[in-house]
């Protein structure tokens, strides 16, 4: 199945992160060009190498995603170089919370900004395109914190939540022009395959997995809501 995707393009941002290399690899190797964006220029170029290592097209981008400028210029350039946008992958950088009677403003307002005002500056700019081509995928890989209320989660709990129904609306909006949305929630995804007990745990190897299993599903199966792993 993952030959479906040979030839296509992929945007990532949270691109720093071992979650977003690992992603980038999977899909470099499934014959996807990728542009992966993110803050740390070292984390880029190491996954960049790796990427091309196998012969794989890639753009790194270091960038804040901070205005919508910004996001339409990574769009832009994308569609310079391989000719097209056909698939935006959203990862959620980092976790901090804090209980919301005494919530650090400058804590809040961090996650908030990496975790959902930048995934929506991102779709903002990456929308019209897919509208106009009539096709698209677009997904984000967040948290089980979407999928619930846990104390001290703080501005990360209510940014996955918001997270979500971002998505859904884009979903809602966006069907009858061929643009699928796709929610992952994962728990922790460590590198190791055991965790400190011992026992079996979730990788980014794995998570890398399913974005390829949701991205290779029959075009008329949608996404309906966050999926836990």
């Amino acid at each position: 199945m993952t030959s479906s995707l040979h030839g296509k393009t992929a945007i990532i941002t949270g691109g720093s992160t071992e979650l977003a290399g690992t992603v980038a690899l999977t899909l470099a190797n499934a014959g996807v060009n990728i542009c992966l964006c993110g803050k740390q220029a070292d984390l880029l170029d190491m996954s960049a190498t790796k990427i091309k290592e196998f012969d794989g097209k890639v753009i790194s981008r270091v960038t804040n995603l901070d205005t919508l400028e910004e996001t339409e210029s990574i769009v832009a350039q994308v569609k310079s170089e391989f000719g097209g946008l056909d698939i935006l992958i959203l990862i959620s950088p980092f976790w901090s919370g804090g209980m919301i009677h005494n919530h650090n403003l400058k804590t809040w307002d961090l996650v908030m900004n990496a975790n959902l005002r930048e995934p929506f500056l991102m779709v903002r700019a990456a929308l019209p395109f897919l509208r106009e081509q009539k096709h698209g995928e677009i997904m984000t890989i967040g948290s089980d914190s979407a999928m619930g209320i846990y104390q001290q989660d703080g501005a990360y709990g209510v940014a996955m939540h918001g997270l979500t129904t971002l998505m859904e609306l884009i979903r809602v909006e966006n069907a009858e022009y061929g643009i699928r949305t796709h929610i992952l929630s994962p728990s922790v995804a460590l590198t190791d395959e055991l965790d400190s007990e011992g026992k079996p745990a979730l990788t980014v190897s794995h998570v890398a997995e399913w974005v390829i299993w949701m991205l290779t599903r029959p075009a008329h199966l949608r996404g309906n809501g966050p999926v836990l792993i």
